[in-house]
């Protein structure tokens, strides 16, 4: 049974108004797979956007009830940068420079802390009645801070995720963005319940994320996301996606990143099974990377031209993401032959 969640508590006032605060949390482990420099560009969008909502400058398909929930969040944000590392002072100096005075950033170091354990550390400092978690990486289309922080102008939105897309720059990015884990951009005006969704840009009341955070996955990099989902769901707890929200997620950034991301990839679907030898985690992780093979091949016969796909690239792109797939099943195999030691390898 699905249960409505209240409007988040109502915390604060602002000239009269009733304001509610807003927690962001950025983990700073991918900045080790695509750059710093990447990170100061998300930092940017997200100065330029909550500067945008605040002004109450919102995309002209914002409803009137969307305009009027966000005229409630107060004008500024909590923006905590967790790191499993010390940040160097050149880099902390930069993301102090880029400050407003409606997001300030607070730097957090958890020395060895990985992705999903570093996104816990940051729910457990926030203050906020949002909870918003985006990943280093992923840079935000225009709108998407006013049409994922709008979704909760809905009574029964406890958790919505925003759809990441990569970006069809050259070949290789082309053949990801048709072959792997997301989905083609097709924005849509209402959001729905989610099919899947990724950490990477998700917002929560706080009171559906902060008691717990992320469940623990044992020796996997991957797969909190659909075990949360999980859980929440097991609260009555409905998680939305808002199609509107797109963020552009870069495809690996070198060939050494997409092997490793791929044996991890197939390591961890493993795992979701079990983290024992067993035929049937094999079977599955096996299993899906043939049926992935397969869907990228038809999406880059069929769906090559909305990234710009050329007809004659058709083969090189499949040939990339057929790679991909192929050190998938290997990570699956891998983790079969020994899995404890795959457990400790492959970190992304």
């Amino acid at each position: 049974m699905m249960l409505t969640q209240p409007p988040p508590t109502v915390t604060g006032t602002e000239d009269g108004r009733r304001t509610l605060r807003v927690s962001i949390v950025m983990e700073w482990a991918n900045t080790h797979l695509n750059g710093v420099s990447r990170a100061q560009v998300v930092l940017d969008e997200l100065d330029r956007q909550w500067r945008l909502v605040t002004s109450g400058d919102l995309p002209a398909d914002a409803s009137d009830t969307e305009r009027s929930f966000l005229a409630t969040l107060a004008p500024e944000a909590e923006l905590l940068i967790v790191s499993g590392e010390a940040i160097d002072a050149a880099t902390r100096a930069e993301i102090e420079d880029r400050q407003s005075p409606g997001l300030q950033a607070d730097i957090h170091i958890a020395e060895g802390l990985e992705y999903y354990p570093l996104k816990n550390f940051g729910i457990q400092l926030t203050t906020g009645d949002i909870v918003l978690l985006i990943d280093s990486d992923v840079i935000p289309d225009p709108g998407w801070l006013a049409y994922l922080l709008s979704s909760f102008e809905r009574g029964e939105v406890s958790v919505v995720a925003g759809q990441p897309y990569v970006g069809s720059d050259d070949l290789f990015s082309r053949a990801f963005a048709l072959g792997w884990i997301f989905d083609r951009r097709y924005p849509s005006p209402d959001i729905e319940p989610a099919p899947i969704i990724f950490s990477s840009n998700i917002a929560f009341r706080s009171d559906a994320i902060r008691p717990a955070g992320f469940p623990c996955i044992g020796s996997r990099t991957r797969g909190a996301a659909q075990l949360l989902r999980r859980k929440l769901e097991r609260r009555g707890i409905t998680l939305w996606l808002n199609r509107r929200a797109y963020v552009d997620h870069p495809p690996p950034s070198n060939l050494r990143h997409m092997l490793v991301r791929a044996l991890a990839h197939g390591r961890d679907f493993y795992g979701d099974v079990s983290e024992q030898r067993n035929l049937r985690a094999l079977r599955w992780s096996l299993g899906t990377a043939v049926t992935r093979n397969v869907r990228a091949w038809r999406a880059c016969i069929l769906e090559r031209s909305h990234v710009g796909l050329p007809a004659w690239q058709v083969p090189a792109a499949w040939s990339i993401i057929a790679t991909y797939y192929l050190f998938f099943a290997a990570g699956g195999v891998i983790t079969y032959i020994d899995p404890k030691r795959s457990g400790r390898r492959f970190r992304v």
